[in-house]
């Protein structure tokens, strides 16, 4: 590599070469940069080429591997995909665009065979030369259209759109762009101007589902769910709003309707003499990762004459996978105004048993996906995790939350292994306002 740093007075001291350098290739991996690939994009004609199809891809949490081994393990990493994509005889060309995310220019082929050449390419990348145990997996998206030449360096665009479906943990995806995901992109910007009308028009609204004690079915508290009434006709299903919002970073207004509505509920429980239950509500990525994160959850919640025992933030595990050191900050925060935190979908990605020691949880809620299983395989593989799970909640004095029950025999077992409360179907599905309220008036004339 070129001494770019060394002493200069004026631009002119610089070679050709080290301004070359300079303006078409980054530092960490001496490889082609962004600019480089966007000038191919846009001219590609002048460099030999009358078709291709693009593609756009990262590496899934690759935060964690800089968390877990350390940047220098992390850019070797990043470098040898680089020198994966330059060995690629059907890649015209090549770069690393910033962070973890890479693009290439490819040979025009059936999708098929497409397909199979990304998996060979992702399959020789899919785990750490440092630690063959720990997996590495790829959010892909590719844009192989007719009309190319309609596009030019807007078939990016194309790519991203769906490299951007690609949001299951643990397994490399690939996307390609279809004429649908316009239309859903299109649905998406729909659905962000809708909410604002929705909100004024008393459209939401907030829906619990209740968590009972297995031991008495004494209820313990809730889980708080939004909904949308559509125009007061019709009801939307949160997976058909909730997406959108997420992706357009409108999902925060969502998480602050919720929690003013529980902390509004709470008070007005509270006032009427109701013996009242933690309430769980959702945080969100966009809410986690406000700066003013604090500030805001406290200019609502002390609105209200509410304890903030009753209040409890619920994390999916896979927030995770962003600025440990930050989400701990929040969470330490949160816990030291006296709100009580959980983390959802335990169990379901790489950070949980590395993190959990260091996480100020006063909940952890067991994903469906463990108790679906439960009772059912010969081998028993659901039934070891999860009463092994239960058994490190009790060892750190966690509270226990096995969600997505449905049969007496999944709840049978749950309280055998000794879980301390239970959500799900078998003993009710999330109800409106005024059947909560009716739930926890009969548990306290009990």
């Amino acid at each position: 590599m070129c001494e770019l740093f060394r002493k200069t007075t004026s631009i002119e001291e610089f070679s050709k070469q080290e301004l070359f350098q300079m303006a078409f290739f980054e530092t960490v991996t001496n490889y082609y940069n962004w600019n480089w690939l966007r000038e191919r994009l846009s001219f590609y004609e002048e460099f030999g080429l009358s078709d291709f199809a693009f593609v756009h891809f990262d590496i899934k949490d690759f935060k964690m591997v800089n968390e877990l081994y350390g940047h220098d393990v992390g850019d070797k990493l990043l470098r040898r995909v680089c020198r994966t994509m330059d060995a690629l005889e059907w890649a015209y060309f090549c770069c690393r665009c910033e962070n973890d995310n890479f693009a290439m220019m490819i040979r025009k082929m059936p999708d098929d065979e497409i397909q199979k050449k990304l998996e060979d390419m992702f399959d020789s990348l899919s785990v750490l030369e440092e630690d063959t145990q720990y997996p590495i997996y790829f959010r892909c998206g590719v844009a192989s259209i007719d009309n190319v030449s309609d596009y030019r360096a807007l078939i990016t665009d194309l790519a991203k759109m769906a490299q951007n479906l690609g949001v299951r943990a643990n397994t490399t995806e690939i996307f390609f762009y279809t004429n649908e995901m316009k239309d859903e992109q299109f649905k998406s910007k729909r659905i962000k101007k809708e909410l604002s009308k929705a909100i004024e028009n008393d459209e939401l609204m907030v829906y619990y589902q209740p968590k009972f004690n297995p031991v008495d079915n004494s209820l313990v508290g809730a889980e708080a769910l939004i909904r949308w009434n559509f125009k007061h006709e019709r009801m939307i299903p949160p997976c058909d709003f909730v997406p959108y919002l997420e992706k357009e970073g409108a999902i925060g207004r969502v998480d602050n309707f919720v929690l003013e509505q529980v902390c509004k509920n709470l008070e007005q429980w509270k006032k009427d003499g109701v013996k009242l239950v933690p309430i769980s509500v959702n945080m969100s990525r966009v809410q986690l990762y406000s700066p003013l994160i604090i500030q805001n959850i406290l200019s609502i919640v002390d609105k209200y004459d509410v304890e903030r025992e009753y209040i409890e933030f619920e994390l999916t595990e896979s927030l995770a996978y962003g600025d440990v050191d930050y989400m701990l900050s929040v969470m330490k925060q949160l816990r030291k105004l006296g709100f009580l935190l959980s983390i959802d979908d335990f169990g379901t990605g790489y950070s949980s048993l590395n993190l959990l020691s260091n996480m100020p949880l006063t909940t952890l809620k067991i994903d469906k996906s463990f108790v679906d299983g439960i009772g059912i395989y010969e081998d028993g593989r659901s039934d070891y995790i999860v009463k092994n799970i239960l058994d490190i909640t009790k060892h750190f004095q966690i509270y226990s939350v096995a969600e997505g029950v449905e049969t007496i025999e999944q709840k049978d077992l749950l309280l055998e292994w000794g879980c301390n409360s239970i959500q799900g179907y078998y003993y009710s599905k999330p109800v409106p306002e005024a059947d909560f309220l009716m739930l926890l008036k009969r548990q306290n004339s009990n």
